[in-house]
């Protein structure tokens, strides 16, 4: 969410006619600004007193101003009149701070430790139960352990049999709508095996939250809140340079304390979990709410004054709502809402009811206490004199403690767990001129980030699933890599040429290793021709199908002799692709000869199949790697004189001479 502006969309002419308050100066046919008027003022103002009385349910001031004239033309009454009409106006004048997303945030330019507001929101993965993830076939999310359940790892690992520890039917549709008890949700733990973890940060003073959550009060209030009645206001909101008008929805907290609605525990499941209480216990808790809220020094009242010199209104954070959807949001209805009470700094928000490779849509949204203000004026005094032409009025100031929601961010997540690490490889075989290679594979027990290779045309669904992950990839699209200790799986690629790249492993898969006894190694081998060349690459394969980065490309060559053999490994570079010169300086001389590619002999050819011997062959052999061969081909070369301009062209036909023997004739 952008840094906001907001303000009433019905300008209080007395107050802007002072100089105070907000106007909006357009730069553009969309864009403006919201700021305090530019304009000399109609009227100079002198601030004569204020007086704060408790008389009431609810504090409230009484301001005396005198207003004379300033930069008006006219009648100075008449106007003074329409101006300072009576009628009650507000003001809720606030901004919100830009919330930040640290996924997509250089973290260098930007701490959390003076960050005023951020999220990140994350899928963490502790490790892998098939058992569970069986369990969770047929069973709705709400079903699911809650967060603030504590089942052991055991019962996760072995929970084929209905573990009731890890499932909860009693709760019915209450967890539709659950209220996370902060005080117990945690970061997570380990003894789940995924959960996603969301955490907001902004520093601001909850004041009147904290004394809501403190009194036990909170589920009463936010129930009230979803369900009673509200106003809808037009508000201007300025994003940037962009203004809009918007008709929020502004719910009054004074009507909090007169309500006599019930908790509706059949579909929420409440901080109290779902224990009402009693009608005394609550009218007692409700009479201690207006006792603070008659404290101005904890509500942040403003005075007329502090409303004329544009002091923002008090704001907090009430709570924040998750919607839960099963999909993408603006296409399905949510399954669950989690409403978590705002901390001060940081709320972090657990949600263990999910399943492994399904997508969900959370709309994230902030509901805010804002104590504005509603006043009007009275005109007490008016004096008609050449020297000192004024009138006295005074205002009547009351605070109007208002709840309002404010969208935060949308993301699809992908349940699915990070991709593992590349596998560590050794190359081995036995002292007996035997033709076979050993290879021992072993996980990588680390975390990397670097971009992923696609080289099957499988991986192209791992890639895609990879980017509705949160916090998956950083800021240059690289890709998170964790080894999570599964079972040893890994992918063997063989090629019998050098190749150019990883992708023409594509079609040169061996096949998949693991061992018949649970372990995280494996070995591999492999037969082949002693004295040739082999290329090999190497992945490791998650349990649930993640593949790895590959491993470096290994040149392995078996060496036998009469009675024994062993075999040499090397590591492989791709060959670097040569840069297009369009021109070369030279003195005197200079020589043409065929790049590499062009003169390497391919041994693998069709022609060789099944062939002792060349003879006979040589019309059909090939010389060169590459795909676009330069024999047969014609190029013109220019030769310019840097001192006389003057050009030279020469015509190369190359072509590739067969020199035969006897034999082939």
């Amino acid at each position: 969410m952008p840094k906001l502006v907001v303000t009433e969309n019905e300008t209080d002419l007395g107050l802007t006619s002072i100089g105070g308050g907000t106007v909006i100066i357009p730069t553009g046919q969309t864009t403006g600004v919201i700021t305090t008027p530019i304009d000399q003022p109609k009227y100079n103002v002198e601030f004569l007193s204020s007086e704060i009385k408790h008389d009431e349910e609810m504090p409230y001031e009484i301001a005396t101003i005198k207003v004379s004239r300033g930069s008006l033309q006219g009648n100075f009454f008449s106007n003074v009149r329409a101006d300072f009409s009576s009628g009650a106006k507000t003001n809720h004048f606030f901004k919100l701070p830009s919330m930040v997303d640290l996924a997509s945030t250089k973290t260098e330019s930007y701490s959390t430790a003076k960050s005023q507001a951020s999220y990140s929101f994350e899928t963490v993965f502790n490790y892998i139960s098939e058992d569970y993830d069986k369990l969770q076939v047929g069973i709705s999310e709400a079903n699911l352990y809650a967060p603030f359940d504590n089942p052991a790892k055991k019962s996760f690992l072995g929970s084929q049999g209905g573990n009731t520890e890890v499932i909860n039917f009693s709760r019915g549709s209450q967890m539709q709508n659950l209220v996370l008890p902060v005080v117990q949700v945690q970061q997570g733990t380990g003894e789940s095996p995924y959960y996603n973890s969301l955490r907001i940060n902004q520093r601001l003073d909850n004041n009147i939250s904290n004394f809501t959550t403190k009194l036990g009060i909170f589920d009463d209030l936010l129930q009230d809140y979803l369900f009673g009645t509200k106003t809808f206001v037009s508000f201007d909101t300025q994003l940037g340079q962009e203004l809009n008008q918007e008709t929020m929805t502004m719910y009054h907290l004074e009507s909090f304390l007169t309500t006599t609605r019930e908790l509706d525990i059949d579909n929420f499941f409440t901080q109290a979990r779902s224990t009402p209480p009693s009608r005394m216990s609550l009218d007692l808790r409700k009479h201690l709410m207006k006792g603070f809220l008659k404290d101005v020094s904890k509500t942040g009242f403003r005075t007329y004054k502090d409303v004329y010199q544009n002091r923002e209104a008090h704001k907090e954070v009430f709570c924040y709502s998750v919607a839960k959807h099963d999909g993408v949001v603006t296409n399905s209805t949510p399954i669950q809402t989690i409403y978590a009470p705002a901390n001060e700094e940081s709320t972090p928000i657990i949600d263990t009811q999910v399943k492994y490779g399904k997508t969900y849509g959370y709309k994230v949204v902030g509901h805010y206490l804002v104590v504005g203000n509603s006043y009007e004026y009275r005109q007490k005094l008016s004096v008609n004199d050449p020297d000192d032409t004024h009138s006295i009025i005074e205002v009547i100031n009351r605070p109007t403690v208002v709840m309002m929601p404010f969208d935060i961010f949308t993301k699809e997540v992908n349940v699915v767990q990070m991709p593992p690490v590349y596998p560590q490889v050794s190359f081995k075989t036995k002292n007996d001129s035997s033709k076979m290679i050993s290879m021992y594979l072993s996980p990588t027990k680390t975390e990397i980030t670097e971009p992923f290779q696609v080289i099957t045309k499988e991986d192209g669904l791992q890639q895609e699933a990879l980017y509705r992950l949160p916090n998956a990839r950083d800021l240059l699209g690289n890709v998170r890599f964790k080894t999570y200790g599964d079972q040893g799986l890994y992918e063997v690629f063989r090629l019998s040429s050098p190749p150019k790249n990883y992708t023409d492993f594509r079609e040169a898969k061996l096949g998949e290793i693991s061992m018949p006894f649970n372990t995280t190694n494996a070995i591999f081998k492999d037969v082949v021709i002693p004295n040739k060349k082999y290329y090999y690459m190497f992945r490791s394969v998650s349990q649930k199908g993640m593949v790895s980065n590959p491993t470096m490309v290994y040149e392995a060559t078996l060496l036998i002799d009469a009675d024994e053999s062993k075999v040499i490994t090397d590591t492989y570079h791709f060959p670097k692709p040569r840069n297009m010169e369009s021109s070369l300086e030279f003195r005197k001389l200079f020589r043409i000869i065929p790049a590499v590619e062009h003169v390497l002999f391919d041994n693998n050819q069709p022609a060789l199949f099944n062939k002792d011997s060349l003879v006979g062959t040589l019309d059909d052999l090939k010389l060169g790697i590459n795909q676009k061969a330069v024999w047969g081909r014609k190029f013109k070369i220019r030769i310019k004189s840097k001192t006389s301009g003057k050009m030279i062209d020469i015509i190369l036909n190359v072509d590739l001479t067969k020199n035969k023997t006897e034999e082939e004739f």
